[in-house]
């Protein structure tokens, strides 16, 4: 077997791996969301890492934004699953503030801060926009997307 075949066989591997994993991963993510789910509204934000490790949160909140029970997943890799998280429990989701997350980590906080805003923006009527991702800003700087006209 040539050095090239060894490579690609490595390669295909560690893909199909990845996909596997990210299926754990996802279905993970619906558990913890269908169990919220039943306990009423759900706000969700995440903080994006990088090369840092990155953050998604979910609160079950009532009609009138207080949050009944929440979870996180904070990871870098794959390996990452969400656990059940009460540290905000009782608290309207709309009133949390930056000072209220001093004990928790820098990327838990980014998203939880994400998830009050997410759902400060949807209850007064806005909808939540999507930064786009580094390689859809790579190319549309490339190929001149969203540039302004003189």
């Amino acid at each position: 077997m040539s050095y090239f075949m060894i490579v690609a066989v490595g390669f295909l591997a560690a893909l199909i791996l990845q996909f596997l994993m990210q299926m754990v991963q996802m279905k993970s993510f619906n558990q913890y969301y269908t169990k919220l789910r039943k306990m009423g509204r759900v706000a969700i934000g995440k903080a994006k890492g990088g090369f840092h490790a990155g953050a998604i949160v979910m609160f079950a909140i009532d009609q009138n934004g207080i949050i009944l029970d929440g979870c996180f997943m904070r990871g870098f890799t794959m390996f990452a699953r969400f656990k059940d998280w009460d540290f905000f429990n009782g608290i309207d989701v709309g009133t949390i503030r930056k000072e209220d997350c001093e004990t928790i980590g820098v990327s838990l906080r980014r998203a939880v801060l994400n998830a009050s805003s997410n759902y400060n923006t949807i209850m007064s009527g806005g909808e939540v926009l999507e930064k786009p991702g580094l390689l859809t800003r790579i190319g549309d700087k490339i190929y001149g997307v969203n540039k302004k006209k003189a």
